[in-house]
């Protein structure tokens, strides 16, 4: 990697008019600054946040909404991807701080996010913004001060957002059902209720595409408080319906189908669990489709850090998060 002394010496010029170039000085002759951006560019030059962040002689703090959700391995993921790249700017003056509010609890999310830029004024906040139109109203007044970046959820076309597609990931769980089911088999699908952040898109893109493929459809089933309620189930389930998909809560309705269906469904969802893995391993789950979680944490957090020492220079608004399609043989690798 090039530095700053060497493409100082390559030009014939000081260190100092390098410097005052890459950081966008106009106290530069216009030739020079060019010559030294261009080349820098063709050397393929990266600035050294670590000796400028040091500079500053302050610690940057950056606070991580994060959305619990009932599926442990959304959370746990998000967390971890955080975590590796905050581990990887630790010696940058730069910190993340994870706050954790329910999924469900909307409320929670905006009076943890008021009291924290109220008493500890961040130069960043990462969230996955559970009331979109309210966490702007809060965080309006310190845009001019602070960088934000979205996961999840996008706030408006102007800030950063790691975007899961999960309307995507829905279409394509229903591509694979579509193609397991013969076309006279009854689907079964059942809409577990929105969590405020996948689970309608998920139910909306399956559906779409397996109108597409299969006309033999029940539902969407909808059943308030799916949990307490699962004995509903067995009454769509009739002699016909060879395939279920739900939207929500997939392990709890096939551990709770599992001595009152004896003949087996074919049964695709999204998102991953620890009992989903094992499912999917005793041939109890024949598919999941799942976005890249990990990576949604840790690009978020290394976005907001280029936005802070950076600026906000970039034309890119969005980055779009993997998917990947997890059958027995390769759900161990995830």
């Amino acid at each position: 990697m090039i530095t700053q002394e060497e493409l100082a010496k390559k030009l014939g010029v000081s260190r100092t008019t390098v410097a005052r170039a890459l950081n966008g000085s106009n106290n530069i002759k216009p030739e020079t600054k060019e010559k030294i951006l261009t080349l820098a560019k063709e050397l393929g030059y990266v600035k050294n946040y670590l000796g400028s962040s040091l500079a500053l002689k302050s610690d940057k703090i950056v606070y991580a909404f994060i959305a619990k959700s009932k599926n442990e391995n959304y959370t746990s993921e998000i967390k971890r991807g955080i975590k590796g790249a905050n581990g990887e700017l630790k010696e940058y003056n730069f910190k993340i701080e994870i706050i954790e509010t329910d999924i469900n609890d909307t409320w929670e999310q905006l009076e943890k996010l008021e009291a924290i830029l109220k008493e500890k004024r961040p130069d960043g906040i990462i969230i996955t913004p559970l009331d979109k139109t309210r966490v702007m109203d809060i965080i309006a007044p310190y845009m001019d001060t602070m960088k934000v970046v979205s996961i999840g959820k996008k706030l408006t076309d102007t800030i950063f957002h790691v975007e899961p597609n999960y309307y995507k990931s829905g279409k394509v769980a229903g591509d694979i059902m579509g193609n397991l089911l013969n076309s006279h088999d009854k689907l079964l699908v059942i809409d577990g209720g929105d969590d405020n952040l996948s689970s309608k898109k998920y139910l909306d893109g399956f559906y779409e595409k397996v109108e597409e493929l299969n006309s033999n459809i029940e539902g969407p089933v909808y059943i308030e408080d799916l949990l307490s309620h699962m004995g509903k189930i067995l009454d769509y389930l009739t002699p016909d319906v060879k395939g279920l998909y739900t939207n929500r809560y997939a392990s709890q309705i096939v551990e709770y189908l599992r001595d009152k269906k004896p003949e087996k469904l074919k049964i695709v969802t999204n998102g991953l669990s620890k009992k989903i893995r094992e499912q999917i391993l005793n041939h109890e789950v024949t598919a999941t489709v799942m976005e890249e979680i990990y990576e949604q944490g840790y690009v978020a957090s290394k976005h907001i850090f280029n936005l802070i020492y950076k600026g906000d220079n970039e034309k890119q608004r969005s980055y779009n998060a993997k998917i990947h399609i997890l059958f027995r043989e390769n759900v161990d690798n995830f």
